[in-house]
């Protein structure tokens, strides 16, 4: 997988080299496959919303 920064402009992608317009959609490419990140979502959801779901416990248990 090639290394760098690319720029999207009026839909086409090139590599970017200096500065960019604010418009302009900067991204690199990852060195992780689609299943890793996948599965990074999902665990950040779940511990995200088992937080929410503790806090909000905290928050309505009366004293």
């Amino acid at each position: 997988m090639s290394s760098g920064v690319f720029v999207s402009k009026n839909g086409r992608v090139s590599k970017a080299v200096g500065s960019q317009p604010k418009e302009a959609l900067l991204f690199a490419p990852l060195s992780k496959n689609s299943s890793q990140i996948l599965r990074e979502q999902r665990t950040a959801m779940k511990r995200n919303n088992k937080q929410i779901k503790d806090r909000f416990a905290q928050a309505t248990k009366r004293a």
